[in-house]
């Protein structure tokens, strides 16, 4: 199944990376970028986005801020934020979001595993 991925990031080159990694790994998906979260949050009342791979440094609202906001009105969407910041405060918070962390520099297979368990369907969750 085709899906749609959108990278934020503030840096050109650093989209440019994301994108060529996401269609070496799904050449049939979907990558649009934004340069910061309020790109993003224009950007998904545009597409149905069904993935996210954000920045943490990004002026205006953080990367944990903008997954927030994403995870409020889009609970469903797959999360990645990269960051070489690995303090636990921020990796506890992209935790706590239910986001995966995404250490820069980015590992091709990481972020390749990462797409993988975007791809598969929801886990079913069973009471006891």
């Amino acid at each position: 199944m085709s899906k749609t991925v959108i990278v934020v990031d503030d840096s050109k080159l650093s989209r440019m990376q994301v994108r060529g990694i996401i269609l070496r790994k799904q050449p049939e998906w979907t990558v649009i970028e934004a340069a910061n979260s309020a790109e993003l949050y224009e950007k998904l009342d545009q597409s149905d986005i069904h993935i996210a791979i954000i920045d943490f440094n990004m002026p205006g609202d953080n990367g944990l801020e903008a997954a927030g906001r994403l995870r409020e009105v889009r609970p469903d969407i797959h999360i990645a934020i990269i960051t070489a910041n690995a303090q636990d405060s921020v990796v506890s918070g992209i935790r706590a979001l239910n986001a995966a962390f995404m250490p820069k520099p980015l590992d091709e297979e990481q972020v390749g595993r990462f797409l993988m368990s975007a791809n598969l369907p929801p886990r079913r969750t069973t009471g006891a």
